[in-house]
This record gives C-alpha cells, sequence and structure tokens, in this order.
C-alpha cells in the first residue's frame, strides 16, 4: 500500500503524519487525541499543554496495556476451549466405538435368539406329532420338556445362576470313597 502524507491539528498545533490510512482515519485518530488533552486539563490544574499530552499518552498506553490483558487471557481461553474440544472429540471417538460395539453385540444376540426361536418351533413342532401319535412315553418326554422350558424361562426371569452348595463333611466322604 502506498504511503501519503496527511497533515492535522491537534490543540493549535500542525503536524504531519505518513501512513498508509485512509484520510479520516488519521482525523479521527487526531480527533481523540485533543479529547484524551483537554480531558487531562479539565482534571488538573494550571497544567500546560505538554503536561496534559503527557497524561493523555499515558491514559493511551493504559488503554493499550489493558486492552493486550484482555486480549491474552481470550487468546488463553480459546487455548483452553481448543484443548477441551480436542479432549471431547477424543471421547466422542471412544463412544462411537463403543456403540458400533455395542450394535455389534446386539445384532449378534439378535441372531441367536432368531436361532433359538426356529430351534423351539422346531421342537413344539415334533411335540404335537408325539402328542398325536398317543405314544405314552412321549406324553410323559413333553412333561418333562415343558416342565424344563417352564424351569428355563423362570430361571431367566428371577436371574437363577445354577450354584452347587458342598460341605466339608461330604469332601471327607468322597475321598474315604477314593482310597477304599
Amino acid at each position: 500500500m502506498e504511503k501519503k502524507r496527511v497533515s492535522v491539528q491537534i490543540e493549535g498545533r500542525n503536524y504531519a503524519v505518513i501512513t498508509a490510512e485512509d484520510k479520516s482515519y488519521v482525523y479521527k485518530v487526531a480527533e481523540e487525541v485533543t479529547a484524551y488533552i483537554r480531558h487531562a486539563a479539565q482534571t488538573g490544574r494550571n497544567l500546560d499543554t505538554r503536561d496534559c499530552a503527557v497524561l493523555a499518552a499515558m491514559d493511551f498506553c493504559d488503554d493499550r496495556n489493558r486492552a493486550e490483558r484482555r486480549n491474552n487471557d481470550v487468546v488463553d481461553k480459546a487455548d483452553q476451549i481448543i484443548r477441551q474440544s480436542g479432549e471431547l472429540s477424543r471421547q466422542c471417538k471412544e463412544y462411537k466405538e463403543k456403540l458400533a460395539a455395542a450394535i455389534n453385540e446386539n445384532t449378534n444376540l439378535t441372531k441367536r435368539i432368531k436361532a433359538l426361536e426356529e430351534q423351539l418351533r422346531t421342537l413344539m413342532r415334533e411335540n404335537e406329532k408325539l402328542k398325536k401319535s398317543g405314544d405314552s412315553k412321549a406324553l410323559e418326554n413333553e412333561k418333562k420338556f415343558e416342565k424344563t422350558v417352564r424351569d428355563k424361562k423362570n430361571e431367566k426371569l428371577m436371574g437363577y445362576v445354577p450354584m452347587r452348595q458342598y460341605s466339608l463333611f461330604e469332601e471327607k466322604d468322597e475321598q474315604k470313597k477314593r482310597t477304599e
């Protein structure tokens, strides 16, 4: 960008500014400096223009330093958000993998259930055939089968875990039988 010379007046004195900025921007900055100098003149007594200019410069520097601190705070917060975002992305990826594994397991279990249901239908058809044949042994087997199915359903509903209780005496009796 091409630099140009812009003349401004601040508190009755002319200044030439060489800048690449637009004239209107330079005039606005000069007006702001004039406002700061006048504000400094109103707050203090018997200050000359130079003292007011120094106070205005200190106000500008203070404003700039505060803006830099706010900017650094914002950058720090943005960095923290970026780090947290990365962590959340990592967790999201892990959850997606777990979800995919759960879906696969669910699919396999669904297939297994369908196979067991088909097996049950086959057994029930065979059971019906045996009932029709009038075989007394078949009726007995049917009752056993129905009882087993009922027991298995009850075990499943109650969360049955097969367990056997042992006693210390049984163990000694078994050892005696082995030695004899």
